[in-house]
């Protein structure tokens, strides 16, 4: 019985473990993600609605690069595919938040090309 009680106990332990370790993931990537969107408003002077869809993209794009650095070895096809859509999908979101003539303005400051399929 005390073993059966003690392998619950850390069971329990590890689960409340696990929890903590993808809330500070989390956190590091809205904090990324918050960060980016500001320094891109400073360049490109956007509102605020702007703002939180720029945020979003850049969160959802910090969130799937983790991801893929978890499950998929760097520098396999797959890992290289999977970051190539990404960022074409991280393009895609702060062109349609930005628009057309703030999106070239993007491109010119981060020093990038348009991904086109």
């Amino acid at each position: 019985m005390k073993k059966l009680i003690t392998f619950c106990f850390f069971a329990f332990a590890l689960l409340i473990g696990t929890q903590s370790a993808f809330a500070q993931d989390s956190a590091k990537i809205n904090e990324s993600a918050f960060t980016k969107a500001k320094e891109l408003r400073s360049i490109l002077k956007f509102n605020d609605a702007t703002l939180e869809e720029v945020y979003t993209a850049y969160q959802a794009n910090d969130s799937k690069l983790l991801s893929i650095s978890k499950h998929l070895k760097s520098g396999t096809v797959d890992y290289n595919n999977a970051i190539a859509k990404v960022n074409k999908n991280l393009q895609s979101s702060i062109k349609t938040a930005l628009g057309n003539d703030l999106f070239a303005r993007y491109l010119i400051a981060t020093e990038q090309e348009e991904i086109v399929d």
